[in-house]
């Protein structure tokens, strides 16, 4: 009888921990605020953890509704480092009623995302949180932190001295250099095209010859135009990299906030 009972009662405990729900600690979105469907949920919760498997990191993301008057990096650090993920990661928090975010770092995650690069992404994601369009806002930001991420591992993260460009950027500088090359050569055609004046064909080889004509008093070279490249001088103030600072938990972390 007892052995049964033991039998039983493991029985219930294996039921237990079957249909107890995930911890918190392993949940990669957490959507406190409740401004997600279950499948835009679903669908942010898989790209986060194929892109923490790719990279042997944790990217999280969590919305609240209020910081309830606690620093937005406080917030961000304590709630990635009580919970469990992994040394190298980012967290990215939103405070939906505060207009506040913050993305925290830890580990490997303070070398792929510099000052900069907090600040960019911060820039790209904050117009559609600010309308409202929480799931786009977070899907580019899975996009931009693999972006990121496997640029630090090719060796060059992204930083003051190694710009990401979008397309925009690319187009526009495509754009001006084809208006400057356009211009220099207009300006060259002008410059030869005023130095020779147009003469009538002559019917026979006499007529452009002059006895004792050609004397050549000066020579000189007339030199059209000229290339120049221009390269920008970086600030050694702005050196880039990361500013970090200790968690509660005595972390390092890195990170920066925006509002909206």
């Amino acid at each position: 009888m007892k052995k049964v009972l033991s039998i039983l009662f493991i029985a219930v405990i294996l039921s237990a921990l079957i249909i107890t729900p995930v911890s918190a600690e392993n949940e990669l979105i957490i959507d406190n605020a409740n401004i997600l469907s279950s499948s835009e949920i679903q669908d942010l919760s898989d790209k986060l953890e194929a892109l923490g498997d790719k990279y042997d990191m944790d990217f999280v993301i969590l919305t609240i509704r209020t910081l309830a008057g606690k620093q937005d990096y406080e917030y961000a650090d304590d709630y990635y480092d009580d919970n469990g993920y992994a040394d190298d990661g980012s967290l990215l928090l939103v405070s939906v009623d505060d207009r506040r975010g913050y993305i925290s770092t830890k580990g490997y995650g303070i070398t792929a995302f510099t000052d900069y690069g907090i600040g960019y992404i911060s820039s790209e994601i904050k117009g559609e949180i600010k309308n409202g369009n929480y799931y786009k806002a977070f899907d580019k930001y899975i996009s931009l932190c693999d972006e990121f991420v496997s640029e630090a591992k090719n060796g060059k993260a992204y930083d003051t001295n190694h710009e990401k460009k979008g397309f925009t950027d690319i187009l526009f500088g495509v754009g001006v250099s084809l208006f400057i090359g356009l211009i220099v050569a207009i300006l060259a055609a002008l410059g030869v095209k005023k130095k020779y004046k147009p003469v009538m064909l002559k019917a026979e080889a006499n007529d452009y010859l002059v006895n004792n004509s050609l004397v050549v008093k000066n020579a000189y070279d007339n030199f059209l135009y000229t290339h120049v490249t221009r390269v920008r001088r970086k600030d050694d103030s702005n050196s880039g990299g990361s500013s970090t600072h200790t968690s509660s938990s005595g972390s390092t972390h890195g990170g920066g906030g925006f509002s909206w």
